[in-house]
């Protein structure tokens, strides 16, 4: 998978169709909100956070493997709640979200690709290299635009 194609290339055609107005295919979120989680759970990777670990560690293996597979996030997945504290604080202009989104995505990409010894936690994951950690960001991405028909499934 080549995700920095992905990252700077598939991501802003898709911004460019999606509107304020573009309807959900299933969750609660509208575009704007989407976006905004988008960029919180960018932000959140990119920080250097405190994670607590929800998943019980004997679980944390075939989590891993499902996230490096092909199988994408289940319809209307719960978010885990630390997203809570990292959303709304953007603004809801859909043009706002779109910059600050794609900006927190260069510099994702770009810190991803280029530090060796990057990681981060994830409440569900667990510790994550640079490696899992784009692919959890594609995955990601993929299925809010799947959500919001940019997309397909």
């Amino acid at each position: 998978m080549n995700h920095h194609k992905f990252f700077t290339t598939e991501v802003p055609q898709c911004l460019n169709q999606l509107h304020a107005q573009t309807p959900n295919l299933w969750g609660t979120m509208n575009a704007a909100q989407m976006l905004d989680h988008l960029l919180a759970g960018t932000l959140l990777m990119l920080s250097e956070a405190d994670v607590e670990v929800t998943i019980p560690e004997e679980k944390l293996a075939r989590y891993k493997t499902f996230l490096m597979s092909d199988q994408n996030f289940m319809e209307s997945a719960p978010k885990p709640a630390l997203y809570n504290d990292y959303e709304g604080k953007h603004g809801g202009d859909i043009n706002q979200l779109k910059t600050a989104f794609l900006e927190a995505l260069v510099q994702f990409d770009k810190h991803t690709s280029t530090d060796e010894k990057f990681s981060c936690t994830h409440p569900s994951f667990g510790n994550l290299n640079a490696e899992e950690t784009r692919q959890l960001q594609y995955k990601h991405i993929r299925h809010h635009f799947q959500q919001f028909g940019l997309m397909p499934r």
